[in-house]
């Protein structure tokens, strides 16, 4: 029965490294590249194709307020089978659309079908199969996001390069038949862990260094909850609403658009490597410096992209923020997951983490809005660059304190 456990482990591995591949990779990655084509085919603006973006967000959001209810009553491989099914149809409401409302709903589906195929699911099947390096094994699949992102926005890039006539329903057509084949490839492969694995588990963690954590009412009580929101709220908005426009920003500044395919394609290779190497991090060097260091890659990425030009410096510019910028992006996934077992332990683990992903994508719903309404207004994305960059100097501040109030806590509670 350990041989089964143990092999079962490591394809539950590869398939979650399937699953975040192909929704993150495919369905996600790609999405800077589809506003601006829809906006001229259905012959309105940005910020009006964008509303469908932020719907996705509100579905999302609203979804993992119960995610903890849900994941207990149908477990893992229910959800995650149903959130393929409405990705998929999500996709191929893009692909027919004509209207925006079309968008709209396709935009709510895919907000559903990412509550249970992403983060908040990655973090709950790694927390019931494994014990330790739990850090590393999340940097490792949410890592494959990236991976599947170089590609599609390779494969889709090109079907709707405008130098070729292209077009972006071919293109959703190509994702929807990708997320077809990996539903499959679940369905049959994936399993819900077994009882004796929990027992095995239950067994080895009594000895271990895992924090029991607090009640949910009481967690609800103290200020670094509330903080620890605001700090994930706004992440979410700003790193979102950015990575959103990177595609347009440098079309409307004049880079080229075959060296803005290209590099978003290497953007989403560092941003693999960017995932494992902040769940490692945490590991080994633990949470404060970790999330501090994002936050102040996701500094650096804004004021960079504030400044990026069609010129040679700008595209110089262009370039290192390409490097730079994933090495924020783990805030809105892997960090997640790990805030809620840091600061608040076992105890509540499902509920804290969904809602915590449920903030983190209400700040992704306002995200991209903000910076295209300002865009509309001032026809550039200079001022709010500028902006979410400071902002972000801000929740670097506050989150020193809520580690240092939660490390007390947790201090505390241990000695007595």
């Amino acid at each position: 029965m350990k041989g089964k456990i143990a092999h079962q482990k490591i394809l539950t591995v590869i398939l979650c490294i399937l699953m975040v591949m192909v929704t993150l990779g495919f369905a996600s990655s790609t999405k800077t590249l589809f506003p601006d084509e829809i906006a001229k085919e259905l012959g309105v603006s940005r910020s009006a194709v964008v509303i469908g973006e932020s719907l996705r967000y509100a579905a999302t959001a609203v979804v993992n307020i119960f995610f903890g209810i849900l994941i207990t009553r149908f477990g893992e491989k229910k959800l995650i089978l149903a959130g393929f099914l409405s990705l998929i149809t999500a996709v191929l409401l893009y692909a027919s659309a004509s209207h925006l409302a079309a968008i709209y709903l396709g935009g709510i589906f895919l907000g559903i079908g990412f509550s249970w195929t992403t983060t908040a699911m990655v973090g709950r099947v790694v927390d019931r199969w494994f014990v330790k390096n739990r850090g590393t094994v999340m940097g490792l699949i949410l890592a494959s996001n990236g991976i599947g992102g170089a590609l599609a926005i390779q494969l889709v890039g090109g079907l709707i390069d405008p130098s070729v006539t292209g077009s972006y329903r071919k293109a959703y057509l190509l994702i929807a038949a990708v997320l077809a084949v990996a539903a499959a490839i679940l369905l049959i492969l994936f399993r819900d862990k077994p009882r004796d694995a929990l027992t095995e588990n239950a067994s080895k963690k009594k000895g271990s260094s895992d924090w029991e954590g607090i009640p949910f009412s009481e967690a609800l009580q103290k200020f670094y909850f509330w903080g620890i929101l605001v700090c994930i709220f706004f992440s979410g908005l700003i790193l979102q609403g950015t990575y959103g426009i990177v595609a347009m920003h440098y079309k409307d500044v004049g880079i080229d658009y075959g060296k803005i395919k290209a590099m978003l394609s290497f953007s989403s290779l560092f941003l693999a490597g960017s995932k494992f190497l902040a769940g490692f991090s945490y590991d080994r060097l633990g949470l404060r410096f970790t999330a501090s260091f994002c936050i102040l890659a996701s500094v650096a990425s804004s004021f960079l992209l504030a400044f990026t030009t069609g010129d040679q410096l700008g595209e110089t510019l262009a370039v290192i923020y390409t490097v730079i910028s994933p090495l924020a992006m783990p805030l809105e996934t892997v960090m997640l997951p790990i805030y809620a077992a840091e600061l608040f332990g076992k105890h509540s683990y499902s509920t804290i983490l969904g809602i915590f992903v449920s903030v983190n994508t209400a700040g992704f719903c306002v995200g991209g809005w903000v910076m295209n309404f300002c865009y509309d207004k001032m026809g550039t994305y200079y001022h709010a660059l500028i902006g979410v960059g400071s902002v972000m100097l801000v929740l670097l501040l506050l989150l020193q304190i809520i580690l240092s109030a939660a490390k007390k806590e947790k201090q505390g509670r241990r000695v007595s």
